[in-house]
């Protein structure tokens, strides 16, 4: 009887010895397949997991060892298992979102038919067969035209110009086909008279969806310095539309050899020739409208005299959820009075510190009127937000333990042209060092005014006057940190 027992033990544990051996199989084949770690600490993992896996089969195969002893040993084989199994699924998911969501990304933009307020024109019927005219400022332009007739027929007439286009929206008899971030820009100022959103009138929308394929490269990119271009838009849904304001306007500067970033920050309302312009100046935000961010990239560059070598585009989704995700962050007013943020009411601050999840930290990267700096202060606040979470993350476990829940939760809200093996790059040179980063800060500036623009030639708009010091300063600094050795 006893030996009967002994033998299903046995045969138990040999069961449990060949799971545990898949298990560990497949939780080292995802996790050099993920490649985050650094081949020293992959190599210590497989060793001790080898290990105890090789001191457990030993065991199984000696016929003196207590079916007790069995029996324990089958206990800690299952939570290691379990471990290893639930390891190998999250990694597995990592890999996939890595893989999915770095490399293609749909982005959807939203055309208008627009005319005047004041236009005959009420509905797609009425413009059968009539003139729409465009710019054509998309590189999918066929397609475009395609879904616009699936919609209507009409007949579509080019503008040269783009300040011709803006000028049609005065006549009541013209008709015009806008992009939404476009028309976002034309009204986004309410507070300039000549320009009301009711001046204009929406008759219908045309889609257009794009496949973004993103680099395939290999580099590592911690081996030198390298700028990325952070550009935040104003959206709040998990959809990146091809063109759209971008609020933010910031250049990271890297330098892996040495721990430094410089966050250089450029104003929305600074004052700048769009690239491949010719005339009047904008606001660097419309960039974004008018060409989405390869524009806002080239026009910032234009500016810095510096190309930015990868570009990052976040919605405000972002900076909730990856806050949340990294289980929030502490935030320096320095004002020596509580305010409620402007854009979320619930969100207060008082000076010094305070703790806040990604809803607030959203609320205090927008805030501006609770200052007497406006858009300035908050171009600093948008810094101190970014330099929290890269600190949080390269001084805690969240960068390794919670690597899973940190891509998912940017999930559908961000666009990049690094790869996945760049991503990776990143993620395994802190885990290697997990020493803190030397960050600076500095903004550009200028006096305000208001002026005519490229996007709204027929009216004035509140503007940031560029101050050549300080641009000057910034290209002095960006150079100063990529030659630092």
């Amino acid at each position: 009887m006893k030996n009967r027992k002994k033998r299903k033990v046995r045969i138990f544990s040999k069961i449990i010895c060949f799971i545990a051996l898949v298990a560990l199989i497949l939780f080292l084949y995802f996790l050099k397949k993920i490649n985050i770690l650094p081949n020293k600490y992959f190599y210590l993992i497989g060793a001790v997991l080898c290990f105890l896996e090789a001191i457990f089969m030993l065991f199984n195969t000696s016929k003196r060892i207590k079916s007790g002893i069995l029996i324990g040993l089958d206990i800690f084989a299952i939570i290691i298992i379990l471990i290893e199994g639930i390891g190998a699924y999250k990694l597995n998911q990592a890999y996939n979102f890595l893989n999915t969501n770095i490399k293609i990304k749909e982005t959807k933009e939203i055309y208008y038919f627009v005319v005047n307020k004041n236009s005959a024109y009420n509905d797609l019927k009425s413009i059968e067969n009539k003139i729409v005219y465009y710019f054509n400022d998309t590189e999918d332009f066929e397609k475009l035209k395609s879904n616009v007739n699936k919609k209507v027929n009409v007949i579509l007439d080019e503008v040269s110009e783009y300040s011709e286009l803006i000028h049609n929206l005065s006549d009541k008899e013209k008709i015009v086909l806008l992009s939404q971030a476009t028309y976002d820009s034309y009204i986004e100022n309410q507070d300039d008279n000549e320009v009301k959103e009711n001046n204009l009138k929406i008759l219908d929308s045309v889609e257009l969806i794009s496949i973004i394929e993103n680099s395939d490269s290999t580099e590592d990119i911690m081996k030198k310095p390298f700028i990325i271009y952070l550009s935040g838009i104003d959206t709040r849904s998990n959809k990146m539309p091809t063109k759209s304001l971008s609020d933010v306007n910031i250049f990271i500067v890297v330098n892996p050899q040495t721990r430094d970033i410089l966050l250089v920050n450029t104003p929305r309302d600074y004052y700048v020739q769009l690239h491949g312009t010719k005339g009047l100046k904008d606001k660097l935000t419309h960039a974004g409208g008018v060409g989405g961010v390869k524009l806002s990239k080239a026009t910032l560059e234009d500016l810095l005299g510096y190309k930015a070598d990868y570009y990052i585009r976040v919605n405000f989704n972002s900076v909730i959820k990856l806050v949340d995700a990294i289980g929030g962050i502490t935030l320096y007013s320095d004002v020596n009075y509580n305010f409620s943020c402007w854009t979320d009411r619930s969100c207060i601050f008082k000076p010094g510190n305070n703790k806040v999840n990604g809803k607030c930290a959203l609320a205090f990267a927008r805030e501006r009127h609770a200052y007497k700096g406006g858009d300035r202060h908050r171009g600093e606040n948008q810094q101190q937000v970014i330099k929290k979470v890269v600190e949080k993350l390269s001084s805690s476990k969240n960068l390794i333990l919670n690597y899973d829940k940190l891509l998912k939760a940017l999930e559908g809200t961000f666009e990049t042209d690094l790869s996945t093996t760049n991503i990776t790059s990143v993620v395994q040179f802190q885990i290697n060092d997990m020493r803190g980063w030397n960050f600076t800060n500095i903004s550009l500036d200028g006096p305000t005014g208001l002026d005519a623009t490229y996007t709204c030639p027929n009216c004035k708009r509140s503007v940031m006057y560029q101050n050549p010091k300080t641009v000057n300063a910034a290209k002095e600094k960006i150079k100063e940190i990529l030659e630092k050795k």
